[in-house]
């Protein structure tokens, strides 16, 4: 009869998991996930804790993108000018002491410190993720990159389940500083797994440009891929016009219409649930054209806005949400993996910073004016115009170039992409 270690081999054979140096930054990354996850609910208890109202637990939570915005392009310049595992270290080392400094009291809990201390550590995430996504494929072989980007994936999905969970139970029974002190230890955790990776030598320039010239380097490139253009274009316009109706109107209409804190807690974890099992099934099929079951995949998010619109039950919601979430996270996972294929190691820690202020610049914005919009032309107006530009814009961008199968034929790639 097989033994366990006989058992997980067979079920690990072909898999980025069976590389000791994927499993030591993948373990990192997934107890620092979790740590993540209940940080932004302690953060947000602890402002109010303190007498703060929903503008102060904006001002926090802001904060920390707000420095994610300002230096995700000098993060990816210094991911490809060190070491990637060295940036990491360090990003993970100042975001821990970030931490601990208020822990420790050195600084008190009122909004303003809760503010500085989630703008430092936003600034370290700037500078690691860059890194961890310039990382991967250096340690990673090609044909493994979709295995350990499912499995990335998959552990940020459980992530958020387990964090905000944890993250309120720790603040119950043991306070909010106890919990800024278990993410303050999640990030040793991961800075301990970092190490332990061997990471292989890259060939970098003995001469240096400008940082500034670097990130219009990095910008060009992602320009000049037209698929990449088109995708990075349409994920900035989607997180302003629909994610962020979604995150401003998902918990008002659960408060109107349902139980409020406790529902809208259940259907963003059942979102995240259904993405972790969403992420191991496209791990387990081989698509044909990945370009064209990404922009499915992409699409299927307008029933958030849909299910919104007439939230008949609260199962209604729920459904619509857990196909959303089944169906992002597996965009998310290709996208990720063809980046990775198609731009040359030199360059990839400013297409990853590129790729990621995409994501996020534009999302401070749709917040800002989303709520009042919907004050002046109606929530209706708000969600329609959410769902069309979802659906739009993902039919629209499969009409560039290179999209359906997500890669740039070898005669108009640029030096700073591969094939």
């Amino acid at each position: 009869m097989p033994n366990l270690k006989t058992l997980l081999a067979g079920r690990l054979a072909g898999s980025a998991m069976e590389l000791r140096s994927f499993r030591f930054l993948w373990a990192g990354q997934a107890v620092s996930a979790v740590g993540d996850q209940l940080f932004n609910v302690a953060v947000s208890l602890r402002v109010i804790e303190s007498g703060g109202d929903a503008g102060d637990v904006g001002l926090v939570i802001g904060a920390r993108m707000l420095a994610t915005v300002l230096f995700a392009l000098l993060g990816g310049v210094w991911a490809d000018r060190v070491p990637r595992r060295r940036a990491m270290v360090l990003a993970d080392a100042f975001r821990m002491v970030a931490i601990t400094v208020v822990v420790l009291g050195a600084f008190d809990t009122a909004t303003l410190s809760l503010a500085v201390m989630t703008f430092l550590v936003g600034s370290g995430e700037a500078f690691f993720r860059p890194a961890y996504g310039g990382l991967v494929p250096s340690i990673v072989p090609e044909d493994r990159l979709l295995s350990a980007n499912v499995w990335r994936g998959s552990m940020e999905s459980a992530a958020a389940v387990v964090g905000p969970a944890l993250g309120g139970v720790l603040v119950a029974t043991v306070g909010t500083r106890v919990a800024f002190a278990v993410n303050a230890a999640t990030f040793a955790v991961s800075l301990l797994c970092v190490l332990a990776v061997t990471e292989p030598p890259m060939n970098r320039p003995t001469t240096r440009s400008s940082i500034i010239q670097e990130v219009s380097e990095g910008l060009s490139a992602v320009r000049r891929v037209r698929w990449t253009s088109a995708i990075l274009a349409m994920t900035a316009v989607q997180t302003m016009l629909v994610v962020a109706p979604h995150m401003v109107l998902l918990p008002i209409i659960t408060q109107e219409e349902f139980s409020g804190p406790s529902t809208y807690g259940f259907v963003i974890a059942m979102f995240s649930l259904s993405g972790f099992i969403g992420t191991i099934v496209v791990g387990r099929i081989r698509l044909k054209h990945p370009g064209t079951s990404a922009m499915i995949f992409n699409a299927l998010f307008a029933l958030v806005p849909l299910v919104l619109l007439s939230p008949f039950s609260l199962w209604w919601v729920v459904a619509g949400y857990m196909i959303a979430g089944f169906a992002m996270m597996p965009f998310n996972t290709l996208l990720h993996t063809a980046l990775q294929r198609q731009f040359a190691p030199s360059i990839l820690g400013r297409v990853s910073s590129v790729d990621w202020l995409c994501s996020l610049a534009l999302l401070p914005l749709g917040l800002a004016f989303i709520g009042p919009l919907a004050e002046a032309v109606g929530r209706t107006t708000v969600l329609v115009v959410a769902a069309v530009v979802q659906l739009g814009a993902a039919l629209l961008a499969l009409t560039v170039p290179g999209v359906r199968d997500f890669h740039q034929e070898e005669q108009s790639v640029p030096e700073n992409a591969k094939v």
